[in-house]
């Protein structure tokens, strides 16, 4: 196969996985639509665009790309404790990094919406995001570029694709708002691509994913005055005293600030050699 071919499906298999990522949106929104109560809403949509997107995820990549169920990661599988662990620890030092190292004091903005904030955090942008982005970046997209591409540009790849598609959620940015959020998206996609290679599954990813969507972009918490490109209107708010750039995220947030990507490079190196370590086990016992 020649390079122009190679690059030519590598570019089909990222439209097509959009657009399966689209289409499973699309489900959601029609679920939502049925129903005029808050929690149904949340809850059936949720559960349409997830199991939309899996399905047809998985009978693209099953007819088309000719990766089974199991290369693709979507085989439920038990989750390390390892894996629970960075899940956790990210969005939790990145919010102790700002309630306790900053001078910033957390307050309650929102008294009467706990409720409708958890339920939306954990199910819309948790649950489903997490799932419906890992199944597409780090299963079909990531699986498929691994087999024509080998595995260093099937992780640089789509990581910076990831990044760049995030830029649309930003209402205006300059040159250092790009920067911040070009490293911080190819970043912290590298380690949701190493967990996924290195339990050869989506769910880790997934989860790591949720949690910190919930935490940190859902509405429970908010650091600073912008949250994922919008203004911060969370249940709990942190401000950030300063105007760098570096500690504020620029126009994206914090997820793009310089405190967020340490973690995402320390958890990235973490699952790096992690990685290794499996490759190693197998080589040795293979010899």
């Amino acid at each position: 196969m020649n390079v122009l071919k190679i690059i030519g499906k590598n570019f089909g298999v990222i439209i097509l996985a959009i657009a399966v990522l689209l289409i499973g949106v699309v489900v959601g929104d029609l679920g939502r639509n049925m129903f005029s109560d808050y929690y149904l809403k949340l809850m059936v949509s949720c559960v349409l665009r997830v199991a939309s997107t899996m399905a047809l995820a998985w009978f693209v990549s099953a007819k088309l790309l000719k990766i089974s169920p199991d290369e693709l990661g979507i085989k439920p599988k038990r989750i390390e404790l390892k894996w629970i662990i960075i899940a956790i620890a990210l969005p939790v030092l990145v919010l102790a990094f700002y309630a306790f190292v900053l001078p910033g004091k957390a307050h309650i903005a929102e008294n009467d919406m706990l409720c409708k904030t958890l339920f939306r955090a954990i199910l819309e942008t948790g649950i489903t995001v997490g799932i419906a982005e890992e199944l597409i970046f780090r299963g079909m997209i990531f699986r498929y570029m691994k087999k024509t591409l080998g595995v260093k540009l099937a992780v640089i790849i789509p990581a910076v694709l990831f990044a760049i598609l995030h830029i649309m959620n930003m209402q205006s940015f300059n040159l250092t708002d790009l920067i911040l959020l070009v490293l911080a998206g190819s970043s912290v996609a590298v380690m949701f691509t190493l967990m996924a290679l290195d339990s050869g599954s989506i769910y880790p990813g997934a989860l790591a994913h949720a949690l910190w969507n919930a935490l940190i972009i859902g509405g429970i918490f908010g650091v600073g005055a912008i949250v994922n490109g919008a203004p911060n209107t969370a249940y709990i708010v942190i401000p950030v005293e300063s105007a760098s750039k570096l500690l504020t995220g620029g126009n994206f947030g914090v997820e793009a600030a310089v405190p967020a990507i340490v973690c995402y490079i320390a958890a990235a190196m973490i699952c790096f050699v992690w990685y290794k370590k499996k490759l190693q086990r197998a080589e040795s016992q293979a010899g």
